[in-house]
């Protein structure tokens, strides 16, 4: 139905008034009320019979306190001013509640002649302000007491927050790093690599982990381990990035002195394994040329298969004395041109236990002793010492007694004759 121009003011008016939302009240300069909507009642618990003749603010403020703040409102807009203000104000049972007040002055040939009143009941919205209030008051009580060193930054890399531990670790205050680039205590070296691993955040992959150099006031070079959060609004541009920091210093002079160490035993081991290699030849020259052939065979075909290099290592180590065990055997036995006896063969396949035997008190970071130990068994169990097969026998074995068949082949042996 179309909105008819000729409907009278007064009634336009009264529909306006009856049916507005908010709560609303025309008060004389004495305060009492004169007129109040459905709204008005229903918020503040009253029937009209109560609420028209009687002054307001004796009705929503009982409160002696709140009574002086409601009247002190009532007095200014009866002298001409407009009001808009948050306040709290009471129902009919005492109960208090926020509200969105507005106090308009009605004239009339240039004099207040009454007090248009309006009322919002925001009690929902100072309820979520406060809750957030305290939210943010515990976020950032967490925050300031933690460890960690945090801060935050916007997209164009100024620094907008930083905790205690931060200005502690840094040496600054929040005055003086606020504003700043977050570039301020990362290396040179270290700047554009970090630049582009934050740019490179999606909100798919919104976080990244990172170990970094820094530079202390004091000049001294720590280590941080950096957790970087890229935060998205929802059509997925970056909004501000937090960065939680951790000193990790001494984690990593404890690793640099466990890999120094690691090195240095590394050196050991090479060397007792080449003094026990050279031990062989003195003793045999052909077995001795036999290890070192095999060795380099092993690594050979390592490499081929993409074994690690760790692995690799101690296959060397195992080859180059495989055979070790072969010094407790007699010379007339080892070199024999003819045929062994029962009792030399015996006496000949004993060999690898007896030198996985002599390497037991070594501490090797590989199984060398036991490689040693199976490196004449085979995968049908027609090896010895044990007989094992298959599985049993570990894979590192596998290579070696292959190389070690090749090379016996392929090599002079003085025993070959026989």
């Amino acid at each position: 139905m179309p909105f008819d121009l000729s409907l009278d003011y007064v009634i336009l008016f009264e529909r306006l008034f009856d049916n507005s939302p908010e709560g609303v009240v025309i008060q004389g300069l004495d305060g009492v009320v004169y007129k109040a909507n459905r709204a008005f009642c229903e918020m503040f618990g009253y029937t009209l019979e109560e609420v028209v003749g009687k002054d307001l603010d004796n009705l929503v403020a009982t409160d002696e306190n709140l009574r002086s703040e409601a009247s002190r409102r009532t007095s200014s807009a009866a002298m001409g001013e407009q009001l808009m203000f948050e306040s709290i104000r009471q129902k009919k049972d005492g109960t208090k509640f926020h509200v969105l007040a507005f106090g308009v002055p009605i004239t009339s040939e240039g004099e207040v002649v009454a007090i248009y009143g309006m009322y919002r009941d925001i009690s929902d919205r100072k309820m979520a302000e406060e809750a957030l209030q305290r939210s943010e008051e515990r976020y950032r009580a967490i925050v300031q007491q933690q460890q960690e060193v945090i801060v935050r930054y916007s997209p164009d890399w100024s620094i907008t927050f930083a905790n205690d531990a931060y200005c502690r670790y840094y040496q600054t205050t929040p005055e003086e790093i606020l504003g700043s680039p977050m570039t301020t205590h990362i290396p040179e070296k270290y700047r554009k690599k970090t630049l582009e691993r934050l740019t490179n955040l999606t909100p798919e992959s919104p976080t990244v982990i990172s170990e970094e150099e820094t530079i202390l006031p004091s000049g001294e070079i720590c280590w941080q381990q950096w957790f970087d959060t890229a935060l998205f609004d929802s059509e997925g541009n970056i909004v501000e990035y937090q960065s939680v920091g951790r000193d990790i210093t001494e984690r990593k002079q404890m690793e640099e002195s466990l890999r120094v160490s690691s090195d240095r035993l590394e050196r050991v081991l090479d060397e007792t394994v080449r003094v026990l290699a050279g031990t062989m030849r003195i003793r045999d020259v052909y077995t001795a040329d036999h290890q070192e052939g095999v060795a380099q065979l092993v690594r050979a075909m390592g490499e081929e298969m993409g074994l690690p290099e760790d692995v690799l290592k101690g296959l060397w180590m195992a080859a180059l004395i495989h055979d070790i065990g072969k010094l407790h055997i007699p010379g007339e036995i080892l070199n024999k041109p003819t045929t062994l006896t029962p009792l030399e063969y015996e006496i000949v396949k004993r060999h690898p236990e007896v030198g996985a035997e002599t390497l037991r008190g070594i501490s090797f970071p590989w199984p060398i002793a036991q490689i040693i130990s199976q490196h004449h068994e085979r995968m049908d169990g027609s090896g010895y010492p044990r007989g094992l097969r298959g599985r049993q026998i570990l894979p590192e074995v596998r290579i070696l007694s292959v190389a070690d068949v090749m090379e016996a082949m392929c090599s002079h042996r003085p025993f070959r004759p026989a």
